[in-house]
């Protein structure tokens, strides 16, 4: 099977996974009597607009990143930071999606036992997406594509999608939550 068709099933599976845990987490709340907007924690309200702003402009840097990642890419000659094969990226995605899949329901949890084991096994959640970020940004720059103006959407798109990451999920909503 081709690594490139690998990637594309990852994306589509795990990806379908995200959307589809967030969408049933959100539904199980509601018809618990819950309200949804609890997962947002002490996040003020002021910020809270910027941060789903933030989620939307990340996917679509994820999208030009993994395009190029999948288009300008030859999977058989490529080694990311002189070291890393094409199948790293199989595990950096996975590394996205599993956790992100998991984080509602484990926040959930966390809302109902309010325990330290389950606020450190969300909190890592959260880390996990944001360290495999930085990886998926140092592989993008490292590129160096033909196509200057892909290369570049691609790396913006990397930034984007690491500042929500990392500092927008992995800091501010870490550190507001019990605000």
């Amino acid at each position: 099977m081709s690594q490139k068709l690998i990637l594309i099933i990852i994306n589509v599976v795990f990806g379908s996974m995200v959307l589809l845990s967030y969408y049933h987490g959100v539904g199980k709340m509601k018809s618990l009597g819950k309200d949804p907007s609890l997962l947002w924690g002490g996040v003020p309200d002021t910020i809270q607009p910027f941060i789903v702003t933030f989620m939307f402009l990340g996917a679509i840097g994820y999208a030009f990143f993994t395009y190029n990642f999948l288009f300008n890419v030859n999977p058989d000659k490529v080694l990311f930071l002189n070291k890393f094969k094409y199948w790293t990226l199989y595990v950096l995605y996975l590394l996205v999606f599993i956790p992100s899949a998991l984080w509602i329901y484990q926040t959930m949890n966390y809302m109902n036992s309010g325990t330290q084991i389950d606020w450190i096994i969300t909190v890592g959640l959260l880390f996990t997406v944001a360290i495999s970020s930085i990886f998926l940004l140092l592989f993008t720059i490292d590129l160096q594509i033909e196509n200057k103006y892909m290369y570049l959407a691609s790396v913006i798109g990397a930034l984007l999608f690491t500042f929500h990451t990392l500092f927008l999920d992995g800091l501010i909503w870490t550190v507001f939550y019990h605000k």
